[in-house]
């Protein structure tokens, strides 16, 4: 089954739901602040929220992060840390 994210319109987590393709929904409740978290277009690759299986990731991250910056745990938080940091076109 398609992962679809999600970004909360208050505090900007990212989640992901899991649906049929026939049950994906427009907008969800943010598991981190109760608020909307709407549907946002997706980079494809990595298929699970853990970074934990993803051979490549902590290789990836100690490039990437600086020493004194939290470690990221997620694909979500990786895809916003890329965003954020304008490594990845947005929108």
């Amino acid at each position: 089954m398609p992962v679809y994210e999600y970004e909360c319109k208050k505090c900007k987590a990212i989640q992901e739901c899991i649906y049929h393709i026939d049950e994906r929904l427009p907008q969800v409740k943010c598991k981190k602040c109760g608020g909307t978290a709407v549907r946002v277009l997706s980079l494809g690759g990595i298929q699970c929220d853990s970074t934990g299986g993803i051979n490549w990731m902590p290789s990836a991250l100690k490039v990437l992060q600086r020493d004194h910056e939290k470690p990221i745990e997620t694909r979500g938080e990786y895809k916003r840390y890329l965003k954020d940091n304008k490594l990845i076109a947005t929108g």
